[in-house]
């Protein structure tokens, strides 16, 4: 449990590696045929999850230095998945391992189990993988076969990219969306780390008779890569530009990606829409200035943003609209029901109308306790409400800020801020 004190925060920040773009580089460096460096300079408990099933898998990996030496897996007969609570791991993984192991076993914390594999697990079913039950912990027997894969694109992007990754193993395959496949920019990190990592994906868009399909061709194989960098994370950096547009104080985030094509770069767009300034300087991104002007957010493409600027909603006047919110209901938490929890906590006026919330704000918040119900995310809002608070933010279940930014406090407290363990 963390208390933080209503105290304006500014100044420098290096940005946290993305932890996207990790995951998939890692698991590409571990398939390839030669060994990878990999350039990371912070970890959590997500990429660690990652990189400890890989190693169940057959791969040998250490972190030391801020470099992760990579020897590409041996392919073992048998292997695991110790995904924790990270979904992408375990998503991802899926049909990676079922690509090289003839058995894995596969276990999960949390409300992980319970979060959805359809239709990953029926697909990989019709292809040569069978499970002891449908969801974890479980044993996955056989191996996946290449041939046409086919989903609806509006549960989860991460089916499909763990197709795509485990596709090179198995030869030539094609993966099929139908309908709009939600969190794209996410399949489009993955396409563009396979193609840093030597395999080429063929994507042929939708037309009125045809759904988009993504083909990787027979014989193709990733290659190791020396020194090879992990872009700076827009999911996290969102904290910061919202902290900036909070309060007005400037903000610089350096090491960041103007042109990544992280789904929550999009951040960018909205803080900049509310009134706040956005300059460039290379790699690094300076906000100032206070948002004003109410936020009208579609959540299809970035779900991820909401709790972070729920806190920027409720810190500017009048009513802030977030609109198709559905799959945040199948996050670590319930994360529309939870965020709206924690704004009315907080003295914050929020309404719910199905998957859509709606938050009136004041300019201010009365401050409290709230329950971060064991999702960073959540951690993070709480803090950024602090920002806006009469009185101290109390973050019960604040050490599930681990799972992505372990550091997060103590960036905090570095840029003036006061958060303590209670």
């Amino acid at each position: 449990m963390h208390t933080v004190t209503p105290k304006h925060i500014g100044g420098t920040i290096p940005a946290i590696p993305a932890k996207a773009h990790a995951h998939r580089a890692l698991i590409a460096a571990a398939l390839a045929t030669t060994p990878s460096t990999i350039l990371l300079s912070r970890t959590s408990k997500d990429i660690d999850a990652t990189m400890a099933s890989l190693r169940a898998l057959g791969s040998a990996i250490t972190y030391t230095d801020n470099i992760i030496h990579v020897h590409p897996s041996s392919a073992p007969s048998v292997g695991g998945i110790l995904p924790h609570e990270s979904g992408t791991t375990l998503r991802l993984l899926l049909p990676v391992s079922a690509s090289i192991c003839n058995r894995v076993e596969v276990d999960a914390k949390g409300r992980l189990p319970d979060r959805p594999l359809e239709p990953l697990l029926g697909e990989m079913k019709s292809h040569g993988v069978t499970f002891s039950q449908d969801k974890p912990p479980f044993t996955m027997s056989g191996k996946l076969q290449a041939g046409h894969y086919k989903m609806v694109g509006n549960v989860s992007s991460q089916f499909f990219s763990g197709l795509l990754l485990a596709a090179p193993q198995m030869g030539e395959s094609t993966i099929e969306s139908v309908g709009t496949l939600q969190s794209r920019d996410y399949v489009t990190l993955t396409i563009t780390t396979m193609q840093d990592f030597g395999v080429k994906v063929t994507t042929t868009p939708a037309t009125d008779t045809t759904n988009e399909t993504f083909t990787i061709a027979n014989d193709t194989h990733f290659t190791g890569r020396d020194n090879y960098q992990i872009e700076g994370d827009w999911s996290n950096a969102a904290i910061w530009l919202v902290a900036a547009a909070l309060t007005g104080n400037s903000i610089t985030i350096t090491g960041m990606n103007k042109d990544s094509v992280q789904a929550d770069r999009r951040i960018m767009q909205i803080v900049e829409d509310a009134g706040s300034t956005l300059t460039w300087n290379g790699m690094d991104l300076t906000v100032s200035g206070k948002a004003t002007k109410p936020l009208n957010v579609d959540l299809e493409q970035m779900p991820d943003l909401l709790p972070v600027l729920s806190a920027l909603a409720c810190g500017i006047v009048g009513e802030s609209s977030f609109t198709k919110g559905a799959r945040l209901r199948l996050k670590e938490s319930d994360r529309l029901a939870a965020v709206a929890q924690l704004v009315t906590d907080l003295g914050g006026s929020v309404r719910m109308d199905g998957d859509d919330l709606y938050i009136t704000g004041t300019g201010s918040l009365k401050g409290g306790q709230v329950d971060c119900v064991n999702d960073h995310r959540l951690v993070m809002a709480g803090a950024l409400a602090a920002l806006i608070s009469e009185n101290p933010v109390i973050l019960k279940d604040s050490e599930a800020i681990t799972k992505s930014y372990p550091d997060f406090f103590d960036d905090w407290n570095l840029l003036g801020g006061e958060a303590h363990v209670i």
